[in-house]
C-alpha cells in the first residue's frame, strides 16, 4: 500500500493532506521519518504511525495493519452472502478456518452449486475494482456440460449471446474471452464480466446444461493445488501486490 494512502486511512484525512504532511516531514513510520508519499508499505505488517502537529510538536500515534486478503476454496451448497435463513453462507464456512476476520468480504459471487476460488478482502476499493466491469478482470472456470458442445456452439459463445441483466432489465452481450475444449463436455472458459449465473445461462442458450462449474482463477490469482475444498489461506505478499497492480492500485 502507498504510504500516503495508509496515512490518509489511519488518521482520517484526505490523500492530498496526507501527501503534504509526508513531504513536510511530519510523519514517522516505525519511529523513522518518511518523506516520499509514493513509498510502498509491506502488506500484512502492523506499522506504528505518528503524525506530528507542526504548531505544537504533539504527536498523534496509531498502529495500522494493511488489509487482510484470504483465498477460499468454496464448496457446493453454500451461497455467497453475509447471511441467509435458507442456506449456509460462505462466511459461515470461512468462520471454521483459522483465517476468518469479521471485516472480510467476498469479492464477487459464486452461486450455490459453483465451487472454486473466492477471494475475501477487507479493502473496499480493491473489492470494487475487481468486480466492476470497467476493469475487465478475467475469471476462468472449469465447465462440464450435460451434452456435447459442438464447434458452432463454441463459436457462438465466443461471439457472444444476449442475456437479460436482472438488475436493469436490459439485454447485454455476454461472451467468452477464451474457451478451450478439454473434451466434448468439458472445457475451460474465461469471462471478463460477472452477470448473474452468466456461464450457466450462456450454455443454456445453446441448449445444454452446466452440471459442474468451478472457478480456477481470477486475475493473477490461481486456485492453489494444495488448497482443499472448504479451506482458506492468506495471500502472499507477492500476490497481494500483483492483485493490486492488476487494477492499478
Amino acid at each position: 500500500m502507498r504510504l500516503d494512502k495508509m496515512v490518509s486511512h489511519a488518521f482520517g484525512i484526505t490523500r492530498s493532506v496526507a501527501r503534504e504532511k509526508i513531504l513536510r516531514g511530519l510523519v514517522r513510520l516505525d519511529g523513522k521519518r518518511v518523506d516520499k508519499p509514493s513509498s510502498q508499505v509491506d502488506a500484512g505488517i502492523q506499522n506504528k504511525l505518528e503524525l506530528i502537529n507542526h504548531n505544537t510538536g504533539n504527536r498523534d500515534t496509531t498502529t495500522w495493519k494493511t488489509h487482510d486478503h484470504v483465498l477460499f476454496y468454496k464448496p457446493r451448497g453454500c451461497i455467497t452472502a453475509q447471511w441467509s435463513n435458507k442456506h449456509k453462507t460462505v462466511i459461515e464456512v470461512l468462520q471454521q478456518t483459522p483465517y476468518f476476520k469479521p471485516r472480510l468480504r467476498p469479492v464477487g459471487r459464486l452461486d450455490l452449486d459453483t465451487t472454486g476460488l473466492l477471494l475475501f478482502t477487507t479493502d473496499g476499493e480493491l473489492l470494487h475494482r475487481l468486480t466492476h466491469p470497467d476493469w475487465h478482470v478475467p475469471k476462468r472456470y472449469d465447465v462440464e456440460t450435460m451434452h456435447p458442445v459442438t464447434e458452432p456452439m463454441i463459436a457462438r459463445l465466443r461471439q457472444g449471446v444476449e442475456l437479460k441483466d436482472p438488475r436493469t432489465g436490459k439485454f447485454r452481450l455476454a461472451a467468452a474471452s477464451d474457451l478451450k475444449p478439454i473434451s466434448d463436455t468439458r472445457m475451460e472458459m474465461t469471462i471478463g464480466q460477472g452477470m448473474y449465473r452468466q456461464i450457466r445461462r450462456m450454455f443454456a442458450s445453446q441448449g445444454t446444461e452446466v452440471v459442474e462449474l468451478k472457478r480456477i482463477s481470477m486475475g493473477p490469482l490461481e486456485l492453489p493445488d494444495e488448497l482443499r475444498i472448504g479451506e482458506a489461506m492468506p495471500l502472499s505478499e507477492d500476490l497481494v501486490q500483483t492483485t493490486y497492480a492488476c487494477v492499478s492500485l
